[in-house]
């Protein structure tokens, strides 16, 4: 009889601890997300890509703060950090990128992604988390949740 109670007394301790562990930061809201190219804006022109030309326009965010870029024909990694979100905005810091260059077919956004997201200023994320908006010195990249 008292093995059994000195068994539930052990499962009781080892629950209550459980309980009590804690756990590290919470992760960052891009962490493990994908997105797709939608909409290019500088100060002059808005192009809205074609959903073919948008899925090979592509971004996934790694928990191991890897970027992966679909650059149309190419692709690409970086290192990426960010802030948390605060009014669904942060500050963004991809780079440096490595890609492969081949030459892809007109029309094409891959370089010019690549050269944006070097530069990138900010970000926003909307509240129901569908789309994610990236600020780069002169050209505003608007992505979807893929």
């Amino acid at each position: 009889m008292t093995r059994y109670i000195l068994h539930a007394g052990g499962l009781a301790a080892c629950l209550s601890l459980a309980a009590c562990q804690t756990y590290g930061e919470p992760s960052h809201p891009l962490e493990g997300t994908n997105w797709r190219l939608v909409d290019i804006e500088t100060s002059d022109t808005s192009t809205r890509l074609t959903d073919e030309l948008s899925s090979r326009h592509t971004l996934g965010f790694a928990e191991d703060g890897r970027l992966q870029m679909q650059l149309d024909c190419n692709r690409g990694n970086a290192g990426w950090s960010a802030s948390m979100p605060e009014a669904d905005r942060g500050t963004l810091t991809v780079g440096p990128i490595a890609s492969t260059r081949a030459l892809c077919p007109k029309p094409t956004y891959g370089e010019e992604l690549a050269a944006g997201l070097s530069a990138t200023t900010g970000y926003t994320l909307t509240a129901d988390h569908t789309a994610l908006v990236i600020r780069a010195r002169d050209t505003v990249y608007t992505f979807i949740r893929d």
